[in-house]
This record gives structure tokens, sequence and C-alpha cells, in this order.
């Protein structure tokens, strides 16, 4: 079962390592990074997405996630815009001038108003959820952005 990762003042806090990129049936699973300072809501968005057969990583703050997504590639990151240490706008800006990077497709995750959801998409975020959500609404939005993203 994934467990959050705690975040560190200071320094960034490294993923925990997660089971094998392969299933059962030798097929690839797909991996998402979920960025969220919330430990509660990233322990059920991870066990959700897990349910449905994704491999999950869990980073509580920017830095964390900026460091993770230097050491992997994930299929998708589902993205908090308020986080400590660097916002997510400013990851989805990192993330989205990558060149040396093949595209990492973003959905957010917000409590923040409408208007500033569409303002992370129009920054490169490819779809947003607004809090509060059923997470198997999430895990269904995760599945058909990343369907059509392939």
């Amino acid at each position: 079962m994934d467990q959050p990762v705690p975040s560190s003042a200071g320094a960034a806090a490294t993923l925990a390592e997660r089971s094998p990129a392969r299933g059962a049936s030798g097929a690839t699973r797909r991996r998402v990074l979920i960025v969220e300072d919330e430990p509660g809501l990233a322990e059920v968005l991870s066990l959700h997405l897990a349910a449905a057969g994704f491999e999950t990583g869990v980073c509580h703050d920017g830095l964390s996630a900026l460091y993770e997504l230097e050491r992997t590639a994930p299929s998708l990151v589902l993205l908090d815009l308020h986080l400590p240490q660097v916002s997510g706008f400013r990851l989805i800006q990192l993330l989205k001038q990558r060149s040396d990077a093949p595209r990492i497709p973003v959905m957010v995750i917000t409590a923040l108003s409408f208007p500033e959801a569409e303002e992370a998409v129009r920054a490169g975020a490819d779809d947003f959820i607004t809090k509060p959500f059923l997470p198997d609404e999430v895990v269904t939005r995760v599945e058909r952005l990343l369907d059509r993203v392939r």
C-alpha cells in the first residue's frame, strides 16, 4: 500500500520506492505522481488510483515534486496549486519548459475558483478538477486524460 512521503523543511523529501512498474500480466503500469500538501487527501487519492490499477507516488510539496520529476517520468501528474516551497503554477511552467523529457500530462486539483483553475490550464495544465470532488471521479478523469494523450 502506498504511503505518503512526509516533507521536511528546507530539504526535498524523497519518494518512497513503489511496487514494480509491471503488473502480473507483464504490461507496463501507468504511474501517477500525486502532488498534494494535505496528507489525508493524498492518501485517499493514492488508494483509489491504486485500486484502479495505477502505480502511485506522493509528494507533499513542490520541491519534493521537482526532485521526483528529475528521477522518474510518471504517466501523469495530479497537482494541487497551493503547495509549500514551489507553487503548482510554477511546477506546471517548469514541466512544460522541459525539452529533454517526454511530455507529462498534468491534471490540477484545486480549491481555487473556476477562473483560477482555467488560468492553470492556460499555463499548461491539461485538465482540472475542483475541490470538493469524489475520488472515483478523479480516477475516471485521470483515465480519460491518459487515453486522450496517448
